[in-house]
């Protein structure tokens, strides 16, 4: 029943707002336009051209919901909403962005060594409405993406200019459980993004502000608070040279339900929405300075640097007695930080007879300087110290692209080279591991292919190696030199353009390996490996606008990932998703709009041996819009039907109070009930 519910909304289809529906369209959408692309003129099937009003009528609790615009990416809130969410993508569980490379406005997202996992992204620190443009590349294939970047990347750039200064208030209230009193509307949002009144046509300057709080829909009060600001100014130099420089803060606080087990649930210890250790939870700032220089015309260069100050504090527990019966298992992990990332490019353009020839040379730096801890807890009280490390890890990436472009065909080649530097100090003992110095040097080179056929059809090839580096204090502990996982990835794919302005649509088909999951755990301070996998599958879009005040769209995701070294039966990555489906309709007559949306994941394995499963779910959600000249009055219903669903999942070995003995069983995070937000807006 569930398969052919799945055929019949995807290829009816009900599907995504896509870029393809006319422009005179778009205008109508009262919510911000938004345009979405890839910034490369060469492409694949699986990330050319994306939605270019698909955040238009999407509820936006912070820039992590965006992400959901990444065809096949879902995303999974299991520690408050204070914490980045966990990211899956192309048969991967990218943890919080060990396989996906983020960025904004050029400046590194992804947290390497970080307190609690590799490549930690946490994006709450960006205002949903500054993003004016988001680029998506999948898989290892084009060299601007170094570390991270297996899955793919996402790039993130922020307005130089408003189009309108914005107010905003919203509020929302869910529909709890029955243990909860008091607790309608208990969700504010406030927004004010002001273009600054000295700006002229050479020199703009705007500033913004958003502060969120929530009480949440479990029943312990969330008290998530948190304030962003941001000030951007950005000013013409000469006839084609910009200048921007912009300041981006947040600091957030919240208690966190964490994850139960679903043995509690079951013998009525607590509901769905209960917890197990009420001190769960965590605060967290980040503060990022950029500074960007571009110019324009057939060679563009660009430079970018960035300075963030960060620092993180979480408060967790997944065992609760297993370890120490009297205390409890409550864990605390810390990250403070500073990063120095620079970034530059040039690109020229010159022809050989009918070829269009592109040169691209570009190289990125960073260095990490980092204070990270892990702590015995009880009731967010230190009992003692698992680590305390000091890491300077360093990153140096210079790259190259050759792109020739005849008429029939497009060939462009690639190579990335990546020194890391990976320094540790203990300072529990300085003569214990992890402590030490290791340098590693990768070559990744890149080739793509582009055939079109006619205006509107183009066949793509692609294939390229790729990497995600390591947690520092793994690298320098493991003596097998195998701690920066090498992978290579390929694809095969065709892209079809907008057929009488009305389809467009792509399908690829792709594999990726990656030589070795062996990575840091940062919840125990162990390491430990899967060995070798491969991921391999299909990706599907489609997207339909028959009539101007209608558009559907929708993508989908089949994947199948195994452990190569494994026997069979045992050889399941876990968590690593087999079916990924998202799809829209969207309607607006005049100044009224209406979406709906559905993303679906299915049943997948918990553990290696599939005796475990995380469950699947479909989520409806609607969201309307109408504008009376400058005003905005918009509603958003998440969870329509208000279906029972798991957002997070493990398979975890657990005590609870009282029992013999540990136990494996599925820990969850319970999804979202129906709720409703609704707000007003002012445009001026």
């Amino acid at each position: 029943m569930k398969f052919l519910v799945l055929l019949l909304v995807f290829f009816l289809p009900i599907c995504s707002f896509g870029q393809e529906a006319k422009e005179d369209s778009l205008k109508r959408v009262s919510a911000d336009e938004v345009t979405v692309s890839a910034e490369r003129t060469y492409s694949a099937a699986s990330d050319a051209e994306f939605r270019a009003a698909d955040f238009a009528l999407r509820p936006r609790n912070s820039a992590q919901d965006m992400l959901r615009i990444v065809p096949g990416l879902f995303i999974a809130q299991h520690a408050g909403g204070g914490k980045a969410e966990q990211i899956f993508l192309r048969g991967f569980d990218c943890d919080h962005g060990t396989d996906i490379n983020i960025s904004v406005d050029d400046a590194p997202v992804n947290m390497v060594s970080h307190g609690h996992g590799q490549g930690y992204a946490d994006l709450h620190f960006v205002i949903p409405e500054t993003i004016e443009r988001v680029d998506v590349a999948k898989g290892p294939y084009f060299a601007r993406f170094g570390d991270l970047a297996t899955a793919g990347a996402v790039v993130f750039n922020t307005y130089d200019v408003l189009k309108e200064n914005i107010v905003k208030i919203e509020t929302g209230t869910a529909e709890y459980s029955p243990e909860i009193k008091n607790r309608a509307f208990s969700t504010v949002r406030a927004l004010a993004l002001v273009q600054a009144p000295f700006s002229s046509e050479n020199f703009n300057m705007y500033f913004g502000a958003e502060a969120y709080s929530t009480n949440g829909y479990f029943d312990l009060p969330q008290d998530f608070h948190r304030l962003n600001l941001i000030a951007k100014a950005t000013g013409n130099i000469g006839d084609e040279g910009k200048l921007s420089a912009s300041i981006l803060g947040f600091n957030s606080s919240w208690n966190a339900n964490g994850q139960i087990p679903q043995r509690a649930v079951n013998d009525g210890l607590i509901s769905r929405f209960g917890s197990i250790d009420s001190s769960e939870g965590g605060n967290t700032y980040r503060t990022s300075a950029i500074v960007k220089y571009t110019t324009g015309g057939l060679d563009p260069f660009t430079l970018t640097t960035s300075l963030t100050k960060y620092n993180f504090q979480l408060w967790s527990d997944f065992t609760f007695f297993a370890q120490d019966s009297i205390h409890g298992d409550e864990i605390e992990q810390t990250d403070s930080r500073t990063i120095l990332s620079a970034r530059g490019e040039q690109l020229k353009t010159w022809f050989v007879g009918d070829a269009v020839m592109k040169t691209r040379f570009g190289a990125n730096l960073r260095n990490d300087n980092i204070d990270v801890g892990l702590y015995r807890d009880t009731a967010r009280m230190r009992l003692s110290t698992t680590v305390d490390a000091h890491v300077i890890q360093t990153q140096v990436g210079p790259y190259a692209e050759q792109e020739i472009i005849f008429p029939a065909i497009q060939i462009q080649a690639g190579l990335r080279v990546d020194y890391f530097n990976f320094d540790v100090t203990n300072h529990l003992d300085p003569n214990a591991e992890p402590n030490g110095n290791v340098e590693k040097v990768l070559a990744s080179p890149k080739l793509n292919v582009a055939i079109p056929i006619g205006d509107r059809i183009t066949f793509f090839g692609n294939s390229g190696f790729g990497f995600h580096s390591n947690d520092a204090r793994a690298v320098v502990t493991a003596h097998d030199g195998n701690t920066i996982p090498r992978a290579f990835g390929a694809e095969f794919g065709t892209r079809i353009g907008k057929i009488s302005d009305l389809i467009s649509g792509s399908v690829s088909a792709w594999r990726l390996d990656l030589e070795s999951e062996y990575v840091w755990n940062g919840d125990d301070g162990t390491t430990s490996s899967l060995g070798r996998t491969r991921r391999q599958g299909l990706d599907f879009e489609l997207r339909v606008a028959p009539i101007e005040w209608l558009a559907f769209g929708g993508d989908m995701t089949l994947s199948k990932g195994w452990l190569r070294d494994a026997p069979v039966g045992q050889n399941y990555i876990p968590l690593a998703p087999n079916l990924t489906m998202t799809a829209n309709v969207l309607t607006h007559f005049d100044n009224f709009s209406v979406a709906l949306r559905l993303r679906m994941i299915d049943d997948r394995s918990a553990n290696e041996d599939n005796s475990i499963i995380a469950k699947g779910y479909s989520v409806f959600d609607l969201s309307t819009s109408y504008r009376i000249n400058r005003v905005e009055i918009f509603a958003n219903v998440e969870n329509l039907f208000n279906v029972a669903w798991n957002e997070a999942q493990f398979d975890t070995d657990a005590r609870l109070r009282g029992e013999a003995g540990i136990t494996s069983d599925l820990h969850f995070t319970a999804g979202t009930p129906r709720a409703l937000r609704i707000g007003l807006g002012y445009r001026f």
